[in-house]
């Protein structure tokens, strides 16, 4: 580009558009995405057109006002797919797995790099900066060449996507900015309007722009400009434009000040680096200098509220062998235990904090973590160990984190690490003792036991109507965050994002509709949603922002209800795949008959109570029966229908509502012989 633009860019986007323009006029065959059910969306967003082929793509182009981000989808799309370790399209799925973390806090922007870095080493500057920063940032271009040369790992599961060989496949950026304003905001197909301001207040975005674009590839740079987004120049060359110059070492700070995004970040005196960019990853057995747990060792971790006498803050202690006297390879047993004091700390907020333990390991970019309490699998990888890192490091890293995220709550923090195995076997005994009097606490407690519900928000980020109310027996339908973590998160934090819900006088207790939640609900929803019935899909059903584990949707063909987890990539018996069922019912809409659910609610006795709950369910995939397995047999056991299990269909045995039909006559399914559901 630098060659190019000798008198400004606005010449080198002219040229693109021209280029562009003639190669959408000779564009031809068949154009598709998989696993979506936005068809190519950008497209779909702008003009509400859902193309299939090319004559498609250039009405579609035609209605647009030759817009050049629908150009340039509909020519990826025709140029298929790309090789690993190119991402191109990301799925659906998989963006919806990502929804969670873009309204928790763990990502708080967004970036898009693209061309050739003159520096390498500069590149990955930025890229790690963005790391440290919490920015999810996608890469199109020779930028991915450039960082996997100087050594970056790439991949979602570092944060740092490659989408494709051309700067111009950083058009899946955009096409993640429509699906998200479509699946979490409620903007409509061919409502531009509205897309355009999602996305301009909504999405913290921004490109950096390295030299070496093609005239094309600059041309639908600056398109997304209409977007909101700014367009951050690193490097020389480029002159005139709306562009921003801007060296590479400033590209992040300034890019996150022209879209207001904040964060603070606080170093860690450890050798290896920490940011929730890392949470992700894997470390395979063949990168492992060693692990703890997973079955090989014994191994739990404890964090316990202590007197602030018995807590000196910043202590950390390994009792046992450390990671520099023992083999490759190894595996030692392992005791976390966190002693936590503070003013404000409660007996009830320990299991809360535990499980951050599982959070902040993840943290480390050499660390890895599995499970929680005595189930834990912990590793070290020796690339880490090769920098220095000890399990030592891994105590100092929590003791950091906890003072860092809860500095209202903890006064001093101290971690003891054990690799000793007769003392984690002494140790055990006592933790064990420790859940089993956590769990009494909160075991069997019931939604009518309760005065107060909880509400979450967190996902107005992005779906602002979204109301999520959680119940004891109901969890929030991203399956991350029950009643109990409710309860705590709003005395932690009183002003965030879980308010408490006064129950008040039951308006159907079936449905379980209560005034004093559709109170909150309308006001929370700014007047959206007047009504919400907590276990009903059909009545007033509770709205769903993108992010949801399971959907559960009724067959009126067999009068029963199907449930898909967005882990299944087939069709169910009513035609569609998870992603086309969640296109109609997210963006805090209510749709009557679908609901998105988390797995743990299925299991719980307010399941969909109004529509006769456990029992009315006739399909769902196999692996999600096998997950919820002993659960679910014990759930109809309790309920005498011991006989259910064997009677829910899946893919194999229905995948088809012909198959199904028959499936449920043949096995006598109580759901064909219940109330109609319509």
């Amino acid at each position: 580009m630098k060659n190019k633009l000798t008198d400004s860019l606005d010449a080198a986007i002219e040229r693109g558009r021209i280029d562009l323009d003639a190669r959408m006029r000779a564009l031809a065959g068949k154009l598709a995405y998989a696993d979506t059910a936005y068809a190519l969306p950008v497209t779909y967003a702008v003009t509400g057109i859902a193309v299939r082929d090319a004559d498609g793509a250039r009405e579609a182009y035609k209605q647009s006002g030759n817009n050049l981000l629908v150009a340039c989808e509909c020519l990826m799309a025709g140029e298929g797919g790309v090789p690993s370790p190119y991402t191109g399209f990301i799925p659906d799925a998989v963006l919806r797995r990502l929804g969670y973390t873009l309204v928790d806090g763990s990502v708080i922007g967004l970036g898009l790099l693209v061309g050739t870095p003159e520096s390498p080493d500069a590149a990955a500057a930025v890229c790690r900066e963005m790391q440290e920063k919490y920015l999810l940032t996608f890469l199109a271009g020779g930028v991915v060449g450039a960082l996997s040369g100087a050594g970056v790992r790439l991949g979602l599961d570092y944060r740092l996507v490659p989408l494709g060989p051309q700067s111009a496949r950083g058009i899946h950026f955009a096409d993640i900015l429509a699906r998200v304003a479509m699946m979490f905001g409620g903007v409509q197909p061919g409502d531009v309007h509205s897309l355009l301001g999602y996305a301009a207040e909504r999405a913290k975005a921004f490109v950096i722009a390295f030299p070496d674009l093609t005239d094309e590839e600059t041309a639908f740079v600056d398109a997304l400009r209409v977007l909101g987004i700014p367009i951050l120049a690193a490097g020389e060359g480029y002159g005139g434009g709306a562009w921003v110059p801007v060296a590479p070492a400033e590209a992040v700070r300034t890019g996150m000040d022209l879209r207001g995004i904040r964060v603070t970040v606080t170093a860690i005196p450890i050798p290896m680096a920490c940011s929730p960019a890392f949470e992700g990853k894997s470390i395979r057995r063949e990168e492992m200098y060693v692990e703890f747990g997973g079955g090989r060792t014994p191994a739990f971790e404890l964090l316990r509220m202590r007197p602030r006498e018995e807590v000196e803050d910043g202590k950390v202690t390994v009792v046992g062998p450390e990671v520099d006297a023992v083999l490759e390879g190894s595996a030692l047993p392992l005791a976390i235990q966190v002693d936590v004091a503070g003013a404000k700390m409660k007996t009830d907020y320990e299991p809360v904090l535990e499980r951050r333990i599982h959070t902040f390991i993840n943290y480390g970019e050499g660390s890895w973590h599995v499970a929680q309490r005595d189930l834990i699998w912990v590793r070290l990888s020796k690339e880490a160990v090769a920098k220095g890192v000890r399990i030592r490091d891994i105590g100092t890293l929590l003791a950091h984190k906890l003072r860092m995220e809860f500095p209202d709550h903890i006064d001093a923090v101290q971690v003891t690490l054990v690799t000793d195995g007769q003392k984690v076997e002494e140790m055990l005994a006592k933790a064990r003792a420790v859940y089993a009097a956590r769990d009494e606490r909160i075991a069997g407690m019931k939604d009518e036991d309760v005065e107060t519900f909880y509400s979450c928000t967190l996902c107005q980020t992005f779906a602002p109507n979204h109301v999520c109310v959680i119940t004891p027996e109901r969890p929030a339908l991203c399956g991350a965050i029950t009643w109990l973590d409710a309860r705590i998160a709003h005395e932690i934090t009183p002003a965030g994002a879980n308010q408490p819900v006064p129950k008040e006088e039951a308006v159907d207790a079936v449905y379980g509709e209560f005034s004093g939640v559709n109170r909150f609900v309308k006001k929370a929803s700014h007047g959206e949603v007047d009504r919400i019935s907590l276990y009903s899909m059909i009545e007033n059903p509770m709205t769903a922002c993108g992010c949801f584990e399971c959907i559960a949707a009724i067959v009126p063909e067999v009068n029963g209800i199907l449930i898909v987890s967005r882990d299944f990539a087939g069709e169910t018996p009513l035609g569609m795949t998870f992603s086309t069922l969640a296109g109609t019912i997210g963006g805090g809409a209510q749709t009557p008959g679908f609901i998105g659910i988390s797995k743990n609610y299925i299991l719980s006795d307010r399941f969909l109570q109004a529509e006769n709950g456990i029992a009315r369910v006739v399909w769902m995939p196999a692996p999600l029966k096998e997950e919820l397995g002993d659960r679910l047999r014990a759930k109809l056991a309790a309920q005498g229908m011991s006989d259910l299990f064997e009677k829910i269909a899946d893919e194999v045995s229905a995948p088809t509502i012909e198959d199904l039909i028959a499936f449920l006559e043949r096995v006598e399914h109580p759901a064909l012989t219940m109330r109609s559901l319509i």
